[in-house]
């Protein structure tokens, strides 16, 4: 999903969640979009996931398309090789909403 049509996804549905995501043990972002239950990144003009090397590239990209809100979403391997399911890591504090 490219930015423009992201935006227009907001217009007609203002509920739909975007996330920042970021893994352990990496300096890149990706822009996830999630609507009821699909999932999207954001991509470029040439169809590639774009990727952010800081998360304030990330958070400036939204908000220079006027987009206010999103979720930050950090992944550690080691919680996948301990057992932890998503829903835990959800409760554990790994989910952080961002006011941009």
């Amino acid at each position: 999903m490219q930015i423009k049509e992201l935006k227009r996804l907001l217009s007609e549905h203002p509920n739909t969640e975007i996330r920042i995501i970021s893994h352990a043990g990496s300096r890149f972002y990706l822009i996830q979009i999630r609507q009821e239950q699909e999932l999207d990144l954001l991509k470029g003009w040439r169809g590639q996931p774009r990727v952010f090397r800081s998360l304030d590239e990330a958070t400036g990209e939204l908000k220079r398309h006027g987009i206010d809100r999103a979720v930050l979403l950090h992944h550690v391997a080691n919680d996948e090789v301990i057992g932890r399911d998503a829903a835990q890591l959800q409760l554990n504090g790994y989910s952080l909403p961002l006011c941009l």
